[in-house]
């Protein structure tokens, strides 16, 4: 890498910038024997936005390093690790979920910072090398190879593991099958697979409290940060994973700021420290509407948790977010896309040359943008389609069926037992159910012969191949794409977007004079009329709305009628 600035350096042919910090000498034992530095992409090769993209990062980075030094004090509880000759079967367990469940912490947070392309396929590659590697160990009873790294790993937990032969082979053994468990977990979330961390490994005690009780804190009922979470998820039944990941991110950054606070447990945490959280995440980059998000999902956990008396007192409570001033808040919003944008989009080989994207996107590369231009629905409501969700009204013609599609835990809801539950997904809100009717040009574009393909592949649902990402959307793999995609035909304006599309629509609509109440409607909004109307979409008359959308007279774009894609997309970074 060159240096290029202050703490900013620069590597590859697209000048990539990154940020790099020397990890201090009092916690190197708690990084890899051979680390000595920290490297952080900053995924953006101009120089001014790396620079304040490196004050949040590096702010990051010292946070993490206040975290190994009090994971590091901890081992450090006394002169003299408390030495043990002997794991029972119990503790050895709970040693071996400790593990997975730190390892799968540190994955989230790598995977919510953002990895570009290129560290994306070298973090799969290592991966995949570590599983085939420690699965022939295994296979081969040769665990007592992974011993090094238990002893290694216990010390730092403030035991000193010294024993017998036989008693060290068994304790590996159980080590290395949690070891290549985490593997697996982190493979499938490489592949796009949702793994919530606290459900395939939630939060247990730390090894040194279960082999050393009298080391636990004073106060062991006080409720942990995992428990607290666990009554405000389990307080609405099957609550959606979207939902519990999206106040996981700012649950677990409280606890991780915190802690370098000496703060350890979600009930000693006070006001002042949550106005502290508060200014860290503005200091960190976060924008204004993050943060009061972020804020407003604490609050909801402690609120529940108070409310189920679980905890006392929510310190989130009376905690002030920030506000910006009208003239930036009106620059920074998303822009729809222009004329001149739209045959930049649709004129590109994507649709002119029926090249797709090298990964799981495949005919959603055509399929969704097209969709979204002409229906305005939401990027995760177009990717859920089902087949079963393009109907035809004998008087109005072809329209989008859009509903919800829970999970198998609420099968006894709906009747779609066609629908694979990896394409089940839930609405943003009960507005969101509506029809929405077909435009004639999507039928042009070969729309029902797109169908037809479908069914004779026996699929059930529009976009076979999308699997969905850690937030659990199907959408999220191809949004990544669509934003390189843009980037590289020369659309480069940050405020637009794959939702510009929707945006789009919008203005399409009001172009047409389509009433308020049914512009509203085809967008999935509440219409003002009060809660039966925005109940569902069709207790307006579909008749008046099929007639209002009529009225929209979309420009015409250069995309070619489907054919089933042959060839990839070339990117400017030669990836897609």
């Amino acid at each position: 890498m060159k240096a290029i600035s202050e703490g900013i350096y620069q590597r590859g042919k697209n000048g990539t910038k990154y940020v790099r910090r020397r990890i201090p000498a009092d916690i190197r034992a708690a990084y890899p024997a051979c680390q000595e530095h920290i490297v952080r992409s900053l995924g953006t090769a101009d120089l001014r936005d790396a620079k304040e993209l490196a004050r949040a990062e590096l702010a990051r980075i010292d946070t993490e390093f206040r975290q190994k030094r009090q994971e590091l004090d901890l081992s450090r509880v006394s002169l003299n690790p408390k030495r043990i000759a002997r794991l029972d079967n119990e503790q050895l367990e709970s040693v071996a979920r400790f593990w997975v469940h730190r390892v799968l912490l540190n994955d989230d947070r790598i995977r919510q910072d953002g990895l570009d392309d290129t560290k994306f396929d070298e973090l799969g590659e290592k991966l995949a090398s570590q599983r085939t590697e420690l699965g022939r160990v295994l296979a081969q009873g040769k665990s007592m190879s992974v011993y090094p790294a238990l002893h290694g790993f216990l010390r730092l937990c403030g035991l000193d593991f010294a024993p017998e032969k036989d008693e060290a082979k068994r304790a590996s053994y159980t080590f290395l099958r949690s070891v290549i468990e985490s593997l697996d977990y982190q493979l499938a979330r490489q592949r796009g697979e949702l793994v919530d961390t606290d459900k395939v490994a939630p939060a247990t005690t730390h090894p040194l409290y279960v082999v050393a009780p009298e080391r636990a804190p004073e106060n062991p009922e006080m409720p942990t940060w995992a428990k607290v979470f666990e009554t405000w998820r389990d307080y609405v039944k099957n609550r959606r994973s979207t939902t519990t990941i999206a106040s996981q991110t700012p649950w677990r950054d409280l606890e991780r700021f915190a802690a370098t606070r000496g703060t350890r447990m979600p009930a000693e945490v006070t006001p002042e420290l949550m106005t502290s959280f508060a200014h860290y995440m503005f200091e960190r980059g976060l924008e204004v509407g993050t943060i009061n998000e972020r804020i407003s999902k604490v609050r909801a956990i402690y609120k529940i948790a108070v409310g189920k008396h679980v905890l006392k007192t929510n310190p989130a409570l009376h905690t002030l977010g920030f506000k910006e001033n009208g003239v930036k808040q009106r620059k920074k919003r998303r822009l729809p896309f222009d004329p001149a944008d739209l045959a930049t989009v649709f004129s590109s080989e994507v649709f002119t040359q029926h090249k797709r994207s090298r990964g799981q996107s495949g005919e959603a590369s055509y399929w969704i943008p097209l969709l979204m231009f002409y229906t305005g629905a939401r990027p995760e409501e177009i990717a859920g389609l089902a087949l079963s969700d393009l109907c035809r009204d004998a008087k109005f013609g072809w329209y989008f069926n859009i509903v919800d599609r829970p999970g198998d835990e609420d099968r006894d809801l709906f009747d779609d037992d066609d629908v694979p539950e990896s394409h089940r997904r839930t609405l943003k809100n009960s507005m969101s159910i509506r029809r929405v009717p077909v435009a004639q040009e999507l039928i042009d574009l070969g729309l029902l012969r797109y169908v037809e393909w479908l069914r004779g592949s026996d699929s059930t649902v529009f976009f076979p191949t999308l699997k969905k990402d850690f937030h659990g959307k199907l959408s999220g793999s191809f949004s990544k794409f669509f934003g390189r995609y843009k980037r590289a035909i020369g659309i480069t304006d940050s405020r637009k977007v794959l939702y510009s599309l929707r945006h789009s629509m919008k203005d399409l609509l009001e172009a047409a004079g389509v009433p308020s109440k049914y512009l509203q409607r085809v967008l999935g909004h509440t219409t003002g009329d009060g809660k039966v109307t925005d109940g569902y979409g069709s207790d307006l008359p579909f008749s008046r709305l099929s007639k209002y959308f009529s009225r929209v007279q979309f420009p015409v774009i250069p995309a070619l009628p489907w054919e089933p894609g042959h060839g990839t997309v070339s990117l400017k970074d030669g990836k897609s």
